[in-house]
């Protein structure tokens, strides 16, 4: 199927229509709760030696926020709740949600506060680093001579991004200092492309658009950016466990992705010693993650276009 931008914004309108008739119509209204103590909101900075910036909300005159009390989503490490800033009431005495809806994140193991902190930077590193690695993919994709559009620039190539994430602080009525990942909700069929098993998702989605090099598939280029990231840092990282949305509202279709694994090759200490090959988290799987992608992965026409080599078997 040939890339058409028009039908495409048509019949993802349609989807999100019919889940908000669907919604309505079965009468599922969350509930959330309110959080007002002491909220602040931070965002991860990986130049510093502390981390962690203090920035403003989104909203003007956000005094807290409510965070559904069930998951809607729930992943191998993750679970995910809907979340708005709050603002106090300026017709009437109350709170009132502002902005759009968001997506809070906790881990499904870790209860304890200390604990979570890790976990959130964790998650922040991880997905800043992939975004950068992300910005030089596309920059990579745009020089490429045989990725460029043969039509217009409607048809150029769609640039891979992962959400900015930060970190929503507050106390909670005990006086404990508490933590919430927070990230932007993403509407539209999520899919999971690749994972750090090894899982590959050649999917069923047919879209196309025409380069110099011929037709190729959009999912192509998720596929393709593992590949790149393991080429471009000598073999020692892979990200994977791709997962998102095809954004398809704008000029030219994006993927926004979000809550990646970085598998890295263990590193070795000045004694010559191993060091611990999961600095990226508990999804980073080091050597035996990258096999596995390396086992599943079969090169397509952007790997070939960006002058990958043909990964081997189990990669190196």
């Amino acid at each position: 199927m040939i890339f058409s931008p028009t039908k495409i914004k048509n019949k993802a309108r349609q989807r999100r229509a019919m889940m908000r008739k669907k919604k309505i119509m079965n009468g599922e209204v969350a509930e959330f709760r309110r959080e007002t103590r002491g909220v602040s909101r931070w965002l991860f900075d990986s130049n510093k030696s502390y981390p962690w910036k203090q920035v403003d909300f989104f909203n003007r005159y956000t005094a807290g926020f409510e965070i559904e009390k069930n998951p809607f989503g729930k992943g191998a490490e993750r679970l995910a709740y809907m979340f708005y800033e709050v603002k106090q009431g300026q017709k009437w005495p109350g709170w009132e949600k502002v902005g759009k809806v968001m997506v809070a994140k906790e881990s499904r193991y870790i209860e304890d506060e200390e604990s979570k902190e890790t976990f959130h930077t964790d998650f922040c590193r991880v997905q800043t680093k992939a975004k950068d690695l992300a910005l030089q993919f596309n920059e990579a994709v745009r020089k490429a001579p045989l990725l460029k559009p043969s039509i217009d620039e409607v048809s150029s190539p769609p640039p891979i991004d992962f959400l900015k994430c930060s970190v929503y602080e507050y106390r909670n009525q005990h006086g404990v200092r508490c933590g919430l990942l927070v990230e932007k909700y993403l509407s539209g069929k999520f899919t999971k492309y690749n994972g750090n098993n090894g899982y590959v998702n050649d999917g069923h989605d047919g879209t196309t658009i025409n380069l110099a090099i011929g037709e190729v598939k959009l999912t192509e280029f998720v596929h393709a950016f593992s590949h790149w990231v393991y080429e471009i840092s000598g073999h020692k990282l892979l990200v994977c466990d791709l997962q998102g949305i095809l954004d398809l509202e704008g000029r030219r279709p994006i993927f926004r992705l979000t809550d990646p694994a970085i598998c890295s090759k263990a590193t070795r200490d000045s004694s010559g010693s191993s060091r611990k090959n999961n600095r990226y988290g508990k999804t980073d799987l080091g050597m035996g993650g990258i096999r596995n992608f390396c086992r599943r992965h079969n090169c397509n026409g952007v790997c070939k276009a960006l002058s990958l080599p043909l990964m081997r078997n189990g990669g190196k």
